[in-house]
């Protein structure tokens, strides 16, 4: 068992976000050339972002142009795991609080300051029950409070019980200004951040458009609205596919873009600038909604026996990345472990045969099965995002419907499986997803494989597993090591009961075009380059 922290815990934090990738591996790209004076950065995005408020949506899109526009209490160099200053300008914490000062002098995009107050508040909002915060429970701890020390500049969040990961979780939160906290609908809409850049355009399905602000002078790495190189205009277009990426970088409309799969052999040949980034792309999620087939544990168990699931990686990632073996995958992690080596059933389709029969789950006519006159009917809900994940759905369609099971496959782009998944609308539709948890913190996990399902929580594969619920119980109560070794138990329990199983790590590749970034590894708004 091994652990690593973001340099020592209690005093790091990190930025990655909830269903956005985070990177490791490879430079800041693109220093190759004069910095350009007041250029536009055009960067692509594979989907469009929805509603735009990143307190209230766990949308990759939505929170990959937050960065953009808002601002978080630390970062954290993703090379050497050193925590710097952000909006906070010193940290501490215990197993139960987190102490921040803030800077003095920030302000919003409407021109307010952003103060002690504005912090708790944002905190105070996403763990307020009532608002609906998609990052409660999350980013946040749904028990935890935030008090504002106006005159010293100081944020106390504490939580009734020890959170061994509160600061590092903390330091993921979008800050959000006053406005966009008072309405909530405005931030749906526009930024409302003090972030380097502020949203001037939304067309959706299309392209957004941001414009730096000037008089920001509190980025990491002392970066400021006349630092060189940094572009008065951003633009994000929503390019859904990622050969038509790959050919704009090649004709240069485009700055940047993250590319993965065959698209890479091209590029790599190119005098393009890289940053590698090895993110989760394939977690399998189980529907355990009473009257759906999955809530069937043999059911589940002979899914995952009856697919190679090395074969479903290779072929999911396009030979470009491998087996996963945590759903804990996005760096710099707070712990590394192996939660599936010897929890997942051996590949064979004979004893997933086998393993139906015994659960009364018989082969009827046209070889297809059923018990007690229900069909084994298994909907596969997953992102369509190229030849590789449709190819992966027809692999798993293959291998199900030789199983005797009728295989219905459902696919759409990220806000049809957000939907389907998290809208609450009909928790029922769907038996198996792939969707992707992107998480650096085992505890984050926790909403989505317990508590209430949608619309009122995260569960949305309605897991209710004991084993798990009493590992998160004495996970949450230690530090450390100990932490990390009783989170991995946890983690372990959802994966044994055929509940949730990762299956592929994927190696995505930021590609720069006269452009990279002066500091970390994702869009971050005060790290854009442009150079000659």
């Amino acid at each position: 068992m091994k652990k690593r922290t973001c340099a020592v815990l209690a005093v790091a934090g990190c930025a990655t976000l909830l269903l956005s990738a985070c990177s490791a591996g490879g430079s800041p790209g693109g220093n190759n050339g004069q910095p350009v004076t007041d250029g536009t950065f055009r960067l692509a995005l594979f989907g469009d972002p929805g509603a735009l408020n990143p307190l209230m949506t766990t949308s990759t899109y939505a929170h990959s142009l937050a960065r953009l526009s808002y601002d978080y209490l630390i970062h954290v160099d993703p090379e050497t795991g050193d925590a710097g200053p952000w909006l906070a300008e010193k940290w501490s914490e215990t197993t139960t609080s987190a102490d921040f000062t803030i800077r003095d002098g920030v302000t919003c995009s409407d021109g307010s300051a952003l103060t002690a107050r504005t912090v708790a508040d944002s905190i105070n909002f996403v763990t307020d029950e009532t608002n609906g915060s998609a990052l409660r429970g999350v980013y946040v701890p749904a028990t935890a409070t935030a008090t504002a020390d106006l005159a010293a500049r100081t944020v106390t969040v504490a939580t009734p019980e020890p959170s061994p990961f509160l600061l590092l979780n903390l330091a993921r939160l979008p800050i959000m200004c006053e406005a966009g906290l008072t309405d909530v609908a405005a931030a749906n809409k526009t930024t409302v951040g003090s972030g380097m850049f502020q949203m001037t355009e939304s067309v959706a399905n299309d392209h957004y458009t941001f414009a730096r602000r000037e008089g920001y002078n509190w980025g990491p790495d002392d970066t400021t609205s006349t630092t060189a190189g940094l572009p008065e205009t951003v633009i994000a277009s929503i390019v859904p596919n990622m050969s038509t990426a790959a050919n704009q970088l090649l004709a240069g409309d485009l700055n940047a873009a993250q590319v993965s799969g065959a698209d890479q052999d091209r590029l790599n040949s190119a005098p393009l600038d890289t940053i590698r980034q090895p993110f989760p792309s394939g977690d399998m999620f189980f529907n355990h909604m009473p009257g759906n087939p999955t809530s069937d544990p043999a059911v589940r168990k002979a899914l995952v026996q009856s697919l190679n699931l090395d074969d479903l990686a290779e072929i999911y990632t396009s030979g470009r990345g491998t087996r996963s073996s945590t759903m804990v995958s996005v760096e710099p992690r707070a712990c590394v472990y192996d939660s599936v080596t010897g929890n997942v059933p051996d590949f064979d389709p004979n004893a997933a045969a086998a393993t139906l029969d015994s659960a009364g789950w018989k082969i009827g006519a046209g070889g297809k099965r059923s018990k007690d006159g229900a069909p084994l009917r298994i909907r596969l809900l997953y992102e369509a995002l190229g030849d590789s994940s449709d190819a992966s759905a027809d692999f798993a369609l293959s291998a199900w419907s030789n199983l005797g099971a009728t295989v219905e496959v459902i696919s759409g782009d990220a806000n049809k499986i957000l939907d389907v998944a998290l809208s609450g609308k009909d928790n029922s539709a769907w038996d198996v997803a792939w969707e992707t948890i992107n998480v650096a913190v085992p505890s984050m996990l926790v909403p989505f494989f317990s508590g209430p399902v949608p619309a009122d929580g995260l569960n949305f594969a309605s897991i209710s597993n004991p084993n798990y619920d009493a590992a998160v119980a004495k996970a949450s109560a230690v530090t450390g090591d100990a932490a990390c070794s009783a989170w991995a138990e946890a983690e372990s329990e959802i994966v044994k009961a055929n509940s949730a199983i990762p299956f592929a790590d994927q190696i995505t590749t930021l590609y720069f075009s006269n452009s990279g970034l002066a500091f970390g590894r994702n869009y971050v708004g005060s790290a854009l380059r442009l150079y000659e």
